[in-house]
């Protein structure tokens, strides 16, 4: 005679860059088992392996993994954590507030709380930039797949140009529109060496505006009651 199924609840993420919900169920024993494994190894490519896995296991409706933004990414593996682990995770905040000129170091119990994580999308960001009146250029947003092999050695411009390639969704003029995989490589690098410094501040500027994902909270010093503002981005890398 068969065991039983066990039903898993299902769950909605509001995913950014789709502009809709998208439906998972929870983390099981053997996803926990494939993060800790990952976790172990210390491997970045394990971990990114690891995570992109269980997002693949966890969602309910089709969702292609390897063409979703990092910030949704991290949206979903935090959401998940939440409802699989737990949604409040204890810490410890140390307070630096001077009092006469003394910082307090008085350590505060703290409650990170997951329900609280948002996007944070700057105002006016856009992933089309108009270079001249006519030719623009639509950009996409780094995914988990982005592996760029950069060098220790390498110039910022150069790593730059490495980030730009990967993420070309297409160029445009009022004639018509010219995609990536209908050029050469060194077409594109001559078009865009050909730019002014201004248009590729305004391209980098893209990436950095990038929607994130952050939790802002609030903690108060048991000792000397000052209140601090919590902004914390990068929670995927708390936890992995």
């Amino acid at each position: 005679m068969p065991l039983p199924k066990v039903e898993h609840p299902v769950y909605e993420i509001f995913l950014q860059s789709l502009g809709k919900k998208v439906k998972f169920r929870p983390f099981l024993v053997k996803e926990e088992k494939v993060l800790l494994m990952a976790k172990e190894s210390k491997d970045a490519d394990d971990i990114r392996l690891a995570i992109k896995q269980i997002i693949t296991n966890c969602a309910v409706d089709p969702i292609d993994v390897e063409t979703l933004p990092l910030f949704d990414i991290e949206m979903i593996f935090l959401k998940l954590r939440a409802k699989s682990v737990g949604e409040n995770v204890r810490l410890v905040f140390n307070c630096q507030n001077e009092v006469e000129g003394v910082p307090c170091n008085t350590d505060t119990d703290y409650t990170l709380d997951l329900n609280k994580i948002k996007y944070d999308i700057p105002e006016g960001h856009d992933p089309k930039i108009m270079l001249n009146e006519t030719v623009g250029i639509k950009l996409k947003y780094p995914t988990l797949a982005l592996n760029l092999n950069v060098s220790d050695d390498e110039e910022e411009y150069a790593v730059m140009l490495k980030l730009i390639l990967e993420n070309i969704d297409y160029i445009f003029d009022k004639e018509a529109v010219y995609k990536p995989e209908d050029m050469q490589q060194d077409e594109v690098i001559e078009f865009l060496n050909n730019l002014t410094m201004g248009d590729m501040a305004n391209i980098q500027k893209f990436f950095e505006s990038a929607p994130k994902v952050v939790l802002q909270d609030t903690v108060k010093c048991k000792k000397c009651g000052f209140e601090h503002k919590i902004y914390t981005e990068d929670l995927i890398g708390f936890f992995t």
